[in-house]
């Protein structure tokens, strides 16, 4: 039983199913596959919009100016998101008990599936060609068709297909779960709400679903990091709070001097040798949101590595999330922000930065990439098996150890790939 049809949750369904002799339920608490509206690789669902659509679901934080969103039904946050699609470095890994050969042949067994490749040039706005070329002139710069992210300047690969007719997201659901649907071994439930594991004694028999109990073999959670620690608090299985990494991030705001057109949310990304990684975002949130207001386009600054601490606590019903005030952010972050005002006023960017019109945004915000609260290694084993618990697998951004410098969607569907 699979808990969860999200970016892991889809990647474990068809490869636990490849075997006939295994039968696989996968039950997700949201609706079906994403339908066009939410694919579409310009617009991001995850305002008024998607919770109309039932497509995503927030959490109560803490401090009460940020949000916390994550998807919600087949496709999971990865059907709401930018579709960023890189690896960590490969240095990320050395603690892994999994060898690198066996991490590279996950990531390139997911990236063929799910159509991942950098943008090109024809899509960058005059903004990112800029970025690239200011940067390139103090570091290096990752060739295009090298899948492993450099310290310097790196195009994203996106899990998406561009062509004339637009761009749209290609997600788990649409990569391996789709094709999967036909096996008469695989059952797919959706708007199967779990609320708790069951239980005898140390071991997982099965899960709490509306009224029903429903038995299984194993049990694997793939309902994200927010989600999985739910489970987790609501079946007694963890107490206190759990502890994850989150990339909080300083926004540089500017105007453009003159028309662009549509582009991709985040196009070019900077990893610099001090943990921060520093992004080019194509245009005005508002472009790609409905119902945020205009605020120009922008530069984010993000500390990656160490990431920001944060803890999940429980209150007998629902969990939330206390992010911290980060106070200490703006001073860590103040020398890459200082190079972001240098590089707007720069000549590289004449004509197409509105003299005048660069601000900082004095908010310390988040990715919406909390992660790491039950590390292998630590809390969980290379498998994903919970220490003392038995018929219990965890494969979701839970299980992701510290130190990754790229965003962790690409790793996650790489790691469900790798344990399963």
């Amino acid at each position: 039983m699979i808990v969860g049809a999200g970016s892991a949750g889809c990647v474990l369904a068809e490869r636990l199913s490849r075997d006939p002799g295994r039968s696989v339920l996968l039950l997700e608490a949201g609706p079906g596959l994403p339908g066009a509206e939410v694919i579409d690789l310009f617009h991001l669902p995850v305002g008024a919009d998607a919770e109309r659509m039932g497509r995503t679901v927030s959490y109560p934080v803490s401090p009460a100016e940020l949000s916390v969103v994550r998807g919600h039904g087949i496709g999971g946050s990865a059907a709401v998101n930018g579709a960023y699609f890189l690896r960590w470095h490969r240095e990320d890994f050395g603690d892994w008990e999994h060898s690198i050969g066996d991490i590279e042949a996950a990531y390139t067994e997911v990236e063929a599936a799910m159509s991942v490749s950098p943008f090109g040039d024809d899509e960058l706005p005059d903004a990112a060609h800029a970025f690239e070329a200011w940067w390139g002139t103090h570091l290096p710069t990752r060739r295009l068709d090298d899948r492993w992210p450099v310290t310097g300047v790196n195009r994203v690969h996106s899990n998406s297909i561009r062509d004339a007719a637009g761009g749209r997201r290609v997600t788990t659901a649409e990569a391996f779960l789709r094709p999967a649907l036909g096996r008469p071994n695989l059952t797919v439930r959706t708007a199967a709400r779990v609320s708790a594991l069951d239980m005898a004694g140390t071991r997982v028999t099965g899960v709490h679903c509306g009224a029903e109990v429903i038995g299984a073999g194993e049990v694997v959670l793939c309902a994200g990091t927010l989600g999985t620690a739910a489970l987790l608090f609501a079946s007694g299985l963890v107490t206190g709070p759990l502890r994850v990494v989150e990339h909080r991030e300083m926004l540089v705001h500017y105007r453009l001097s003159g028309p662009t057109r549509p582009a991709p949310l985040l196009p070019s990304v900077v990893h610099t040798g001090y943990g921060v990684e520093i992004r080019c975002y194509g245009g005005d949130f508002a472009d790609y949101i409905d119902g945020v207001p205009p605020t120009g386009p922008a530069v984010g600054v993000a500390a990656m590595v160490p990431g920001t601490p944060g803890e999940l606590t429980w209150d007998g019903r629902r969990l939330a999330v206390d992010l911290g005030t980060a106070t200490q952010l703006p001073d860590r972050l103040r020398p890459e922000l200082e190079q972001v005002r240098d590089m707007l006023a720069s000549e590289t960017f004449r004509g197409i930065v509105e003299p005048g019109s660069v601000r900082l945004d004095p908010v310390v915000r988040t990715s919406q990439h909390a992660c790491g609260s039950l590390p292998m290694g630590d809390r969980t084993d290379a498998s994903g098996n919970l220490d003392g618990v038995r018929g219990l697998r965890i494969i979701d951004g839970s299980v992701l150890p510290p130190g990754g410098r790229s965003g962790p969607h690409a790793t996650t569907v790489m790691v469900a790939a790798l344990l399963s």
